[in-house]
């Protein structure tokens, strides 16, 4: 599966603009032929992109270049900027995002029509990824039931 004349380089980019990183990336490497394997765009870590490569990412290459790319991620040591499959293999395979979520903790809704408002987890279903929320400013206790990637955790378990 790992090739040994393969390397895996984290190239910086603006956090948030990840996944268009990416695409440009891809579209500028096939248009010049330049041995980029694959590209990966991890979730769990913002600002940052995973490229496989064969030859070495030289940031002076012009088919390289592209809006909102920062540069390659240098190690400690003398210019090494390569990273150990092992590093890359959590990102794989990311737990859910349901598995951080505890009920009674306090949360935001980030889409949908009640977005800004804050909730308390009541309940939450593990297999179908969804969470049963309680508005807080609401004058009647309404049961809201959620998809996991609709809400963002603002306090953990409250009293």
């Amino acid at each position: 599966m790992e090739d040994s004349k393969n390397s895996i380089y984290a190239l910086k980019t603006s956090v948030g603009q990840e996944k268009n990183v990416a695409r440009m990336l891809a579209r500028k490497v096939r248009d010049s032929g330049i041995e980029i394997n694959a590209i990966l765009v991890p979730e769990s870590l913002r600002g940052y992109i995973l490229v496989e490569s064969s030859s070495k990412i030289d940031m002076r290459n012009p088919a390289i270049r592209v809006p909102h790319l920062r540069g390659v991620v240098e190690s400690k040591t003398e210019g090494e900027a390569e990273i150990d499959f092992e590093e890359v293999k959590r990102f794989l395979k990311p737990e859910p995002i349901i598995s951080s979520i505890k009920k009674g903790s306090i949360v935001e809704l980030i889409s949908g029509p009640f977005k800004g408002e804050r909730a308390k987890v009541i309940r939450i279903d593990e297999s179908r990824e969804e969470v049963v929320l309680e508005l807080i400013e609401a004058a009647v206790p309404i049961p809201v039931t959620v998809k996991g990637d609709q809400i963002r955790i603002i306090q953990k378990e409250a009293d």
